[in-house]
């Protein structure tokens, strides 16, 4: 039978949060409603990592998080609660790191090593004379030797290249040059016979096609317990680490090349996720490194310590499809598996692959654009404009230029290599370079999605309706190299003088162009472009996309129906590890939508207010420092010294990702000063600043923490697996990472949850008045997640393969409702949720009940039963036809009703 969560619960499990941790918390996800931990990467990792994606070995679990038989352990705990695992696996790269032994084994063996294929590196590159680039080094080669910061030395792992606390291995060739010096320069009589029987092993080893790895290791091991001759190796090593022309000559031998590490900004030989230089890209696509790297993961599937799998960055692979149904194959049937996939516009993912959904970020997306109103779209623009004169007036032409900024400045290494893919095939000529290379800029820019996933040719007509949206926006943007994209145009279709090659060659550069359009709008668009254009921020989020802004109500039913019927077990995700901003935080702000003119008036007095303090924050830029304020101050309203640093230094990541007045590769500390300051000044110091903010952020933050109900119910109740993500199970107002993996206060939330189960137990009224009374402490959160969880545990069938039945709201506030049904056979559900209250209600007025519904009801399906129970709260609901909103959210903020027929 295939393993399907009803809910699952991420956990950062890191140095910070093991594997013992983890098993402590059972008890409690379990008390919760949660019956699957989704675990963040749990394989060796660089030392240290917080996030484990830089993952070092695949074989074996990161000893600063556990060890394999802890993970045993907890498995076997799990299902003995019938809990499960989804585990989230990174198969398109690697840390570039000396902890990877199959990295390292390239550099010191280059084609002799049996991963010399592994990695996604052109030894062919002609730049680099067979050598992989090895960037991280902080200043210029010449530099880094003149003041001797770049050593060899002998250890017992055999001889290294030392650069502070990084080490690499050299190459044979500087093994053999080293025992000769040390024969020919030595006077002790035992180093002769040593070198010479040395020198002749090693010439085996030089005459192998791949070096043994255990021979080798015990080799070097040897070499270095072999005194008299280790002792006349350390004396040549130290007289090669004095001299800068020899350590040059070492340095040439090697498989790879030392580099700063802005090198990679204009030129590069290995393929890396995104512009981070130390995660290399694997070849997933070979066969044999699909079973080298899954082997252990294929073992903790087949013993069932894991019961789902959850695929990182799958866009990143040459070929999603082929892998995803090798992963399938391996893991089984029975086998839970999703894919991180980012999702534009109306794209959908692509139904043919062996998945039961994505990880979560369009179900983000619809629910964020259900709480933002549509009539504050023109509105918010027209503020913004007015604010902000030199704001980007057109999103979609920011988004443009911005792509076409990272692939000058940061890409243009990538770019040259995939024009080098088009030379090497004769697919273009090799004359008017600069016209090539502009025309295959333009078109990476302008693809309107993340990728595509042809496999063969022809391209499907989905594909290729695509690729033609790309090339008409190229045409547009640069029609001076009309004749080139034209052209580029035609790679992608056949034609009947296309030889098998040409076929061959064309599909390869259509599927190896899809592995950098990904990279390229992840970076220009969620990296860049999402701090640049300000309009509303809470839009800015990845899956979701300013240009969208809204959804009626009927558009997220459609939705929600496609999702039934495609992909019902998709992740419903209002949280992640990537997001942008916290999701109380987000609804928080989409509250502006329906505030655009006290929004304008407040700002306006803000942006003079800051003046006084500094001239340095552009307009733009305090534009975002507001919003980023109203959304992160917690729900008491309490400013202290912590979150005025947790601002200070999200607001210097967030100005370096904008890449206007400062950022990464040259940080204008002065800038990012007085934006410290400042925030300093009006949240620690400035009264009057704090007499305006702090009214109109409660009357914000008030329908905030309801649409924040509203969206975690929608998330528990619509089609898909919901995901809760650590510790947002309380209010969730956090910033990017790293301010969203802060270590979670799970005491406090047992507490809370024990309190909750005593009291509702005694008077569930009095519950409801006391967490509606107290918002602020999250409880009433709390409450909802632990009921709708345990709701859909008890429903569980009705909630992974019942039928979406959008229902009709009548009455005088029928647009202030969304309402649907979920159906099953004998069981049923009835969730309704409040839309734009502030046209509605004061924040004065809770509990919401008849004075504010009146008339308001929702029309019942046909065959609907005529007894429902709350599930929120004790009691049931009679009736036929419709259920009036006032009878059934009253004493809580929403509906959630279920009944059984007979």
């Amino acid at each position: 039978m295939t393993y399907i969560p009803s809910a699952t619960y991420r956990l950062q499990i890191s140095p910070n949060f093991t594997l013992k941790q983890t098993l402590n918390l059972i008890p409690y996800l379990q008390e919760l409603g949660v019956n699957t931990i989704y675990a963040a990467p749990i394989f060796c990792a660089r030392p240290g990592s917080e996030h484990g994606y830089d993952v070092t070995a695949p074989y074996d679990i990161n000893p600063q998080v556990g060890t394999q038989q802890e993970l045993q352990q907890l498995a076997a705990e799990l299902r003995s609660r019938g809990m499960g695992w989804l585990q989230d696996i990174v198969p398109n790269h690697m840390a570039f790191h000396p902890d990877n032994t199959w990295l390292m084994d390239v550099l010191e063996k280059g084609p002799q090593s049996g991963f010399y294929t592994f990695f996604d590196i052109d030894f062919q590159h002609p730049d680099f004379a067979g050598q992989v680039m090895v960037p991280f080094l902080g200043d210029k080669l010449d530099k880094v030797l003149a003041e001797k910061q770049l050593q060899i030395a002998l250890t017992e792992e055999g001889l290294k290249l030392q650069y502070f606390d990084n080490t690499y291995p050299v190459c044979l060739a500087t093994y053999k040059n080293l025992l000769q010096k040390a024969l020919k320069d030595s006077g002790e009589p035992d180093v002769t016979p040593l070198s010479g029987k040395y020198l002749g092993d090693l010439q085996h080893f030089e005459e192998e096609e791949t070096i043994t790895p255990a021979a080798w290791t015990n080799y070097k091991k040897k070499l270095y317990q072999t005194e008299p001759l280790k002792n006349a190796l350390d004396e040549a090593i130290e007289q090669i680490n004095q001299n800068e022309e020899q350590l040059r000559e070492v340095l040439e031998q090697q498989h790879f090349i030392l580099c700063h590490w802005q090198e990679t900004e204009k030129q590069i030989n290995y393929r890396r996720f995104f512009t981070v230089n130390d995660l290399i890209c694997l070849r997933m696509e070979n066969k044999e490194v699909f079973d080298q790297y899954h082997h252990f993961i294929k073992q903790l599937c087949h013993n069932n310590t894991f019961q789902g799998l959850r695929v990182d960055h799958v866009d990143g692979l040459f070929d999603p499809t082929t892998y995803l149904k090798r992963l399938r194959e391996m893991a089984g049937q029975e086998k839970y598996i999703v894919v991180e996939k980012i999702l534009e516009g109306e794209e959908q993912l692509p139904e043919r692959w062996p998945i039961h959904g994505n990880s979560g970020y369009d179900f983000l997306a619809w629910v964020s654009n259900l709480y933002t109103s549509g009539s504050g779209r023109r509105k918010l623009t027209e503020v913004y404009r007015r604010l902000v004169p030199d704001a980007p007036t057109n999103y979609e032409q920011l988004v443009y230029k911005k792509k076409m900024f990272i692939l000058k400045n940061y890409m243009e290494g990538e770019l040259n290599n995939l024009l080098r893919v088009l030379q090497e095939r004769r697919l273009i000529p090799l004359e008017n370079e600069d016209n090539w290379r502009e025309a295959l800029a333009n078109l990476l820019a302008a693809f309107p999605v993340y990728c595509i996933y042809g496999n063969r040719l022809p391209l499907s007509s989905g594909e290729i309706e695509v690729v033609n949206q790309a090339f008409e926006q190229a045409h547009e943007k640069a029609p001076e190299v009309k004749a080139q994209l034209e052209h580029l145009h035609s790679l992608f279709t056949l034609t009947p003088e296309d030889t098998d090659e040409t076929k061959r060659h064309k599909l390869y550069f259509v599927m190896r162009s899809q592995q950098f359009t990904g990279p390229l709008a992840a970076k220009g668009v969620e990296d860049t472009t999402f701090y640049n254009y300000n309009r509303l921020i809470s839009l800015n989020e990845v899956g979701n996309s300013p240009d969208i802004f809204h959804l009626e109500a009927d558009e997220f039913h459609e939705r929600m129906l496609y999702r039934q019927r495609v992909y019902p077990h998709s992740i419903n995700a209002t949280a992640t590890h990537d997001t942008k901003r916290g999701e109380g935080a987000r609804m928080r702000l989409n509250v502006l939508s329906e505030l655009p003119e006290e929004w304008e008036a407040h700002v306006k007095q803000w942006i003079q207010q800051s003046k006084k303090y500094t001239s340095e924050p552009t307009e733009n830029d305090l534009y975002f420092i507001f919003q980023t304020i109203l959304g992160v101050i917690p729900s008491e309203g309490e400013v202290g010294h912590k979150l005025v640093e947790r601002l200070q230094e999200y607001l210097e990541k967030a100005l370096r990702e904008a890449k206007v007045n400062t950022d990464w590769a040259n940080p204008n500390e002065d800038y990012e000063n007085a934006v410290k300051d400042l925030v300093h000044q009006l949240l620690q110091e400035d009264q009057e600043f704090k007499q305006s903010f702090m009214p109109f952020y409660k009357k914000v933050a008030h329908f905030g923490w309801i649409y924040a109900l509203c969206q975690t119910l929608l998330k528990i109740t619509c089609p898909g697996v919901p995901d809760i993500y650590q510790g947002t199970e309380l209010w969730d107002l956090s910033l990017v990472d790293p301010d969203n993996r802060r270590p979670v206060d799970y005491r406090l939330r047992q507490h809370y949850l024990l309190n909750i189960r005593q009291k509702e137990n005694q008077n569930t009224q009095e519950l409801h008045r006391e967490l509606l009374q107290h918002w602020e402490n999250g409880q009433i959160k709390l409450y909802l997640v632990y009921k709708a969880l345990n709701a859909r545990l008890r429903f569980q069938k009705l909630f992974s393969e019942g039928d979406y039945i959008p229902l009709t709201v009548t009455g005088k506030h029928k647009a202030h409702v969304l309402a649907f049904a979920r159906h099953y056979k004998e069981s049923w559900a009835l969730v309704a949720v409040p839309l734009q209250l502030t046209k509605l209600v004061s924040e004065d007025n809770l509990p919401l009940g008849s004075e504010v519904w009146e008339d308001t009801a929702v029309a019942l399906p046909e065959k609907a039963p005529g007894q429902w129970d709350f599930v929120f709260g004790k009691g049931s609901w009679q009736g036929s036809g419709s259920m009036p909103l006032a009878e059934v959210i009253n004493s809580f903020p929403v509906a959630f009703l279920t009944a059984t027929t007979s």
